[in-house]
């Protein structure tokens, strides 16, 4: 089936067969791309959020929605995956390896468990 992709503010959205994927451009995510995303998702979809421009993230929301499993993540860089892995102390984090990888379920990253000393 063919890809279409749409560009939206600081994201693309891209629909492939039954998935739809945010490619996030900003290297931040704050609760105003969040809000733009929320909105414009449909729920009989799985959502993935491709995360390979992300570096820092300044959103409660995108936490909460997170914590909610609205989406699940991919291409996470280390130093998010640590802190969201720091800060979900009682969430699952649903994130994977690549595109492959979230579209068939494969190859989840397990949480990691940090002790602060």
């Amino acid at each position: 089936m063919p890809q279409r992709m749409i560009k939206i503010m600081s994201f693309f959205k891209q629909f492939i067969e039954n998935e739809i994927v945010y490619i996030i451009n900003d290297k931040i995510i704050k609760d105003s791309l969040i809000e733009n995303i929320v909105h414009d998702i449909n729920t009989k979809h799985k959502i993935g959020l491709d995360m390979k421009n992300v570096k820092a993230l300044n959103s409660s929301l995108f936490l909460k929605y997170l914590k909610g499993n609205r989406y699940k993540l991919y291409n996470i860089s280390n130093e998010v995956l640590t802190y969201l892995s720091i800060v979900l102390k009682d969430g699952k984090l649903k994130s994977y390896m690549n595109f492959k990888d979230f579209k068939y379920n494969k190859r989840e990253l397990i949480r990691r468990r940090f002790s602060i000393v």
